[in-house]
């Protein structure tokens, strides 16, 4: 498996902000394509709604190859949001995941929900639905427990925190070792109003 960059443009440690908004840069670095596509929904998201969700979980299974593409990240994510918004009467719910190879021999995913804020008091039983559906799909699955999972943006105070926090899906290590046909990151395509 070759490490590949696919001209992507890595911001240094030393950077940190990104379009006025901090970001933790971390020693090796982010990727600027999934940074601008991660703020680049969280802004759309936010301008749908006046208080934002967002919610910050990771996949992983001992039965993903290193040279696997991405179809079961995609259809899965797109399965939990469809269950969001009828479940939640949620409309305009984004969603970002990122694929990262390290130590481990199999690729993981780093993943997020930006969803209506007024629609779900707290993620309790989203967390648990989403680990439940995962790991119902194969033995090998598993879906580990993050600290701090979820926080709320209200326009009043912007996105700070939260591009802050979702940088971390764009960090430059670990990225890059996959098929030449996978990606190494994908989102939503909500618009803004």
């Amino acid at each position: 498996m070759k490490r590949t960059n696919n001209r992507k443009t890595i911001l240094g440690p030393e950077v940190e902000t990104f379009r006025g908004y901090p970001v933790n840069a971390a020693k090796s670095g982010l990727y600027r394509e999934p940074l601008e596509a991660i703020t680049g929904q969280l802004e759309a998201c936010l301008a749908h709604h006046k208080r934002l969700l967002v919610v910050r979980f990771d996949l992983h299974s001992h039965g993903f190859k290193a040279d696997s593409n991405n179809e079961q990240i995609s259809r899965f994510l797109k399965r939990i949001v469809q269950w969001v918004e009828r479940t939640y009467n949620a409309r305009k719910t984004g969603r970002a995941w990122v694929r990262e190879l390290e130590r481990a021999k199999q690729p993981h995913y780093h993943c997020a929900l930006m969803i209506d804020g007024d629609k779900i008091r707290h993620p309790k039983r989203l967390l648990a639905t989403i680990k439940e559906k995962w790991e119902m799909l194969s033995p090998d699955h598993f879906m580990p427990d993050i600290r701090s999972p979820f926080h709320y943006v209200d326009k009043d105070t912007g996105l700070d925190a939260s591009v802050h926090r979702l940088s971390y899906l764009a960090k430059a290590r670990g990225k890059g070792y996959r098929p030449d046909q996978a990606k190494d990151y994908a989102t939503s395509r909500i618009k803004p109003p």
